[in-house]
This record gives structure tokens, sequence and C-alpha cells, in this order.
């Protein structure tokens, strides 16, 4: 339900509240994605045998920062989320005091996953459990796409999603979250060919205990990760998934240039932000996984998510879809 545009002053504070929301939230992204990648060592040498070669034990928990070269990275990642948390709850507020005008659908969703980052970053045990590093990964990007989403609705008229824009909203969301799996499992050096990898016994067998998400990475006895066909799965899966996007992107691109003239340039920008991670995708494995091209292989798919909650918003407006 977008505000009314008769209270300019409520309307310009509310919009402002939430591009900053967006900006803080990608620079988040940013800053998480660059110390995660590059204190796992991405791109170091030699390739791939130095790739998380640190022990898994970490005695710095809860609001610590380790004395690291990312150290600063941390600090900025710290106050910028703090800033952020603020953001969110004056958005909420003023949702909640505006709530007979604006949804607040879209707000609550946000301060709850705000809530659900700072117990997380808090309580987080070790990174030998995939599944909370995942939490923070898909917690952030969930964040940015949602207050993106919230940007939207406060400037177009709604007519409800499509059928076929749910499914493309939907494959993207499963490549980003393979992603963040990869990420999560520490998969980077498991292929570092196109189409080979160093373990592979028993792919079938393991198939399963690739994707549970209550599993623990192999660790060696003095605590490091250890790669095995499960990392192998893991990222092959991901590699698999990103064809089957491509071919989904192309497939509706020529749907909405032939029926839907007026949803094309919004529709071109999916194409180019794919064919651009997809090559950034295959370069960095040609070279050795280097980290800042990896880090912006990130923010592309951030990125994708922003474009086809655009198409979405943007399909809202046009009901003969």
């Amino acid at each position: 339900m977008p505000i009314p545009t008769q209270d300019n002053k409520f309307h310009c504070s509310y919009q402002l509240l939430n591009i900053c929301i967006i900006v803080m939230a990608v620079l988040i992204i940013f800053l998480s994605t660059h110390i995660r990648l590059g204190e796992a060592g991405l791109g170091c040498n030699p390739w791939p045998d130095c790739y998380a070669q640190f022990p898994f034990i970490d005695n710095v928990k809860g609001l610590a920062i380790p004395e690291n070269k990312f150290g600063l990275f941390r600090s900025f990642h710290r106050s910028i989320a703090s800033l952020l948390g603020l953001n969110v709850l004056a958005v909420f507020v003023m949702a909640l005091w505006r709530r007979k005008q604006v949804s607040l659908f879209l707000p609550l969703l946000m301060l709850t996953i705000v809530i659900f980052l700072s117990a997380l970053g808090i309580a987080t045990p070790t990174r030998s459990f995939p599944i909370v590093t995942m939490g923070n990964i898909l917690g952030g990007i969930a964040l940015a796409g949602i207050g993106w989403a919230h940007f939207l609705q406060t400037k177009r008229k709604h007519a409800g999603l499509t059928l076929k824009l749910r499914f493309l909203l939907l494959a993207l969301i499963i490549q980003i979250a393979s992603g963040a799996w990869a990420s999560a499992n520490y998969t980077g050096a498991a292929c570092s060919g196109l189409f080979n990898c160093s373990e592979t016994t028993d792919v079938y067998g393991k198939m399963i205990h690739s994707f549970n998400p209550l599993r623990q990475l192999s660790l060696n006895t003095t605590y490091q990760p250890v790669p095995d066909t499960s990392s192998s799965i893991i990222q092959m899966t991901h590699r698999l998934l990103a064809v089957i996007w491509l071919v989904l992107v192309i497939y509706y691109y020529k749907k909405i240039r032939h029926r839907q003239k007026t949803l094309e340039k919004p529709a071109r920008v999916i194409v180019v932000l794919t064919l651009a991670e997809f090559a950034l995708g295959l370069g960095n494995v040609l070279f050795a996984m280097p980290l800042w091209p990896n880090t912006m292989h990130n923010l592309l798919a951030l990125g994708l998510l922003f474009a086809v909650i655009n198409l979405a918003s943007r399909t809202m407006e046009i009901q003969n879809y």
C-alpha cells in the first residue's frame, strides 16, 4: 500500500530511512563476504592446498573482534550493523504509527531478521557448523532484498505477483541458497577445475548427507577442514544450478520480449547481470579463486535479487501480464 502523497514530510523521511537500510545492508554484505572469504584464504598460493587451512577452534566469540588483518573490516561491519538495526527499528515504529496507511508486514519482517542476526552473531558457536554461517549469509541478503522490496512498495501500486515470476524468484532464491551453502561449507577448493573435483568417492551415498542442515564439517586432528565428497557435491550442485538459472532467465526474457514490451528493460537487466555473474563464476574457477572477484560474485547475486524484485514490482502494475 503506497504512502499517501499529501503527507510529504512523512513520505520523504520514510523513503530516506528505507534507502539507508538498503545501502547499509549492501555494505554489510560486502564486508561480511570479504571477511569470510579472506579469512578462509581464498585466492591464496598454492591453490587449492592453502584454502581454509586455519584451525576451526575459535576462542574469540560473541562481541569480541579477532586480532587479524580483517579486524578493521569487522569493526566497520559492527558499526554499520548497529546503525542498520536502529534504522530498521525507526522504520518499524513509523509504520506502526501510520499502520492504517502503511503496510506493517515488511517492516516487521525486517525487524525480525535484524533480531535473528543479532542473536546469531552473539551466540555463534563455531565455524564448523555450516548452518550458522548460512544463516548469517542468507539473513543479510534477505534483509537487503526485503528493504528493496519495501522501498518499491511505497512507490508503486500492487496487483499481485504472477505465478510465472514466483517461480523465477524461487529459482533465484534456490541458486543463492546453494551458493551460501557452498560458501558455508568451505567448498571453494573442492573442485579446482570446471568439471573435476578432488573427492568423488561414493557420490550417490553422500548426496543426502551433503545437504543435511545439521551436518558438521570434516576436521583433521589439528581441527582444520578436510575436503571430502560432500564438498565436491555441494560445489558442483551450485554450478549446475547456475546453468539452470541461466537457461531460465533466457527463456523468460524471450517470453517477456514477445508478450510484454513494457517489461523488456527490467528483464534485460536480469539477463545482463546473469551473464556477468556466470562469466565471473567461470573466471573465478579458471584463475584460482581470487578474493576480490569472488566478493563481486556475491554482490552480483544481490544485484540479481534486486533486479528480479524490481521486475516483480513492475509486473504488479501490469495486471494483464
